[in-house]
């Protein structure tokens, strides 16, 4: 069961931990942002920014993790 709960958790926190960082310190690579504006004629206009990075660090840390599961449980 941990073979899937630990990467899955770590990969998911790392994605997390670095959209609020990018949010606080308005940084554009770990940015996460979703504006809605009035809506018009043609329906509901917005805009969203969402930065790719954390993503791939995420899913990085989550291969790592699973790799470190790996060796440690045979």
């Amino acid at each position: 069961m941990r073979k899937i709960w630990f990467p899955l958790l770590s990969s998911i926190l790392t994605m997390a931990l670095f959209y609020w960082i990018g949010n606080i310190f308005d940084l554009s690579l770990f940015r996460f942002s979703l504006v809605l504006n009035e809506p018009l004629e043609n329906g509901l206009i917005f805009d969203a920014n969402i930065a790719l990075l954390p993503f791939a660090i995420g899913l990085l840390v989550g291969f790592v993790v699973e790799r470190i599961v790996q060796v440690r449980s045979e």
